[in-house]
């Protein structure tokens, strides 16, 4: 049986600095001789193009946090969900309360972010993740098709009780933490599980022969669906709770995966 090892990006397999470091490139290097590889992040196809194509990942690859299921191979999305123009606007009229920049992610063969303005936060992400940015003023006004996602940026008390008012206001969306300072809001029933679900069913491998590997509570799911759940030692609590192992870095992983 063909076993399918997936990782998060940043915070696994990219470490603090969000770059590669030599011995977790190896360690990918070594897992991809003896598995199946692949990626599920919260990035855009832009962003997550680079990493893909330095570990030579020729597999399926989840991105926007499990809203697209992408085979870089063909160029094709397998899978592709979108937020509803009125659940974004409503969502968007909701952050309006709380201290907060918000990020719209309009389609896949478009990398830019489209904020109302680039604040130093912005500015920050930007940097992290290579990507253009683009001022449109209001949001709401722009969007003008479904999109992909809205990422939100703030601190994370701010984003704990704006999570709790979006699942109030707005039930028919997925809202998840991806990290400590970002909220995914997301089409619904989009998550890095369902789409891990739906990819190994696409390979034809069983949940038992799939090893996920994630930092985030946006990786929960995905944890909690593989065989083999591997949450990253700095994650947060009920995500190493709900791991089968937990590892401070995936250098570690090729001696501790059966052969």
């Amino acid at each position: 049986m063909s076993c399918l090892l997936v990782f998060d990006l940043d915070g696994t397999v990219l470490e603090g600095d969000h770059r590669l470091s030599p011995g977790v490139h190896a360690a990918m290097g070594k897992l991809s001789r003896r598995f199946w590889i692949t990626l599920a992040t919260g990035r855009s196809l832009a962003s997550a193009t680079p990493f893909v194509l330095t570990l030579g990942i020729t597999l399926p690859v989840i991105l926007y946090n499990g809203a697209v299921v992408y085979d870089f191979p063909t160029e094709v999305a397998l899978r592709e969900q979108r937020l509803g123009v009125e659940e974004a606007r409503t969502a968007l009229a909701i952050t309006r309360g709380f201290p907060v920049d918000v990020e719209v992610y309009r389609a896949m063969d478009d990398p830019a972010l489209y904020v109302e303005r680039i604040t130093p936060r912005i500015a920050r992400f930007q940097e992290k993740e290579s990507l253009p940015a683009r001022e449109v003023g209001d949001l709401s006004a722009f969007l003008d098709c479904p999109p992909l996602k809205l990422l939100v940026l703030g601190d994370p008390g701010v984003l704990a009780k704006l999570e709790a008012e979006l699942k109030r206001g707005v039930p028919g969306i997925a809202v998840v933490r991806s990290e400590v300072d970002y909220l995914e809001i997301l089409p619904c029933g989009a998550s890095k599980g369902a789409a891990l679900r739906w990819l190994s069913e696409h390979l034809g491998i069983p949940r038992e022969g799939v090893v996920a590997v994630g930092d985030q509570l946006n990786d929960l799911e995905m944890i909690r669906y593989a065989g083999v759940g591997v949450a990253m030692a700095h994650g947060p609590e009920e995500l190493r709770r709900a791991a089968d192992l937990v590892i401070s870095s995936v250098a570690e992983l090729p001696r501790l995966l059966p052969r």
